[in-house]
């Protein structure tokens, strides 16, 4: 099984849902390793991006070498540094230890916009600590972006500080993303604004977090695909809830994947007002 979550080790109380185990300053550290990282990943992307060789899963989405090459190159860098951390990732089985840190990698996400050519795929690395996401560090190669954030210390993209921009209303020409499989499940003509699906979940957050988009709707995503936006966009002031008006935490937005109804992601007036106009097809 690949990037699936472990059981919880125990619920946590009102009172330390918010505290992750892991430091302030051990988070700064291990930041500065990942983006570091990151960068790397985005080069080597950068440089393979034209010679990819893909191929079909079971699932009949498109994998391709690099999709393989950097997730082993992430896997190995973050297993000689953190010994004691699980990782997992959408290629390739967990592994690694047995503490209650947990990287959770997607090498590639927008693999097919990547093998048609279109410019936008990011990796995505991001860490949850006993259930808690606490770090996402989200690159964008074919935009030469990097977007990071901690627990508590804020949301950036390329040393610029995000706050994403609310409002009490959706205007006409707000950007309101809406995935594939959300398209297919909730009513596009019960939303105002105009609607996008830019093919990959991780773009799609990083871009709420920094008002590109004004909005977004996930169905269908994995861990991997969330872990790190989680922590970027509420960082930047977003919040999440499933269509049905369920408020979703960051922990439990990761625990609830892959997500099986509609999330909504927007800042907290814009998600009040997307809470009550999106309607779902009747089955």
């Amino acid at each position: 099984m690949k990037d699936v979550d472990p059981p919880e080790r125990s619920r946590s109380t009102p009172e330390t849902m918010n505290l992750p185990m892991t430091s302030h300053a051990d988070l700064a550290r291990d930041l500065d390793f990942v983006k570091e990282l990151a960068r790397e990943c985005a080069e080597i992307a950068i440089a393979r991006r034209g010679r990819v060789l893909p191929s079909e899963k079971a699932n009949l989405s498109f994998v391709t070498d690099l999709d393989t090459d950097l997730e082993r190159l992430i896997r190995g860098r973050l297993k000689q540094r953190f010994p004691d951390d699980q990782i997992t990732g959408e290629e390739y089985d967990s592994e690694g230890g047995d503490g209650p840190r947990r990287w959770s990698i997607d090498p590639i996400d927008g693999t097919g916009n990547l093998v048609h050519g279109l410019p936008l795929w990011a990796v995505s690395i991001g860490l949850i600590d006993d259930g808690q996401p606490v770090l996402g560090v989200i690159a964008i190669p074919p935009l030469g972006e990097l977007y990071w954030a901690t627990h508590g210390s804020g949301a950036w993209r390329d040393g610029e500080r995000l706050h994403a921009l609310d409002a009490d209303f959706i205007h006409d020409q707000d950007n309101i993303c809406v995935g594939t499989n959300a398209l297919r499940a909730v009513d596009p003509r019960s939303l105002k604004g105009r609607l996008r699906d830019l093919g990959s979940a991780c773009c799609e957050q990083a871009f709420v977090a920094s008002n590109r988009l004004q909005a977004s709707i996930l169905l269908g995503e994995h861990a991997h695909d969330v872990a790190a936006g989680v922590v970027l966009a509420t960082e930047a002031g977003c919040h999440y809830a499933a269509i049905t008006g369920e408020r979703l935490s960051p922990a439990e937005v990761v625990r609830s994947t892959p997500i099986s109804r509609p999330v909504l992601l927007a800042p907290p007036q814009r998600l009040e007002i997307l809470l009550g106009m999106a309607r779902q097809y009747s089955s």
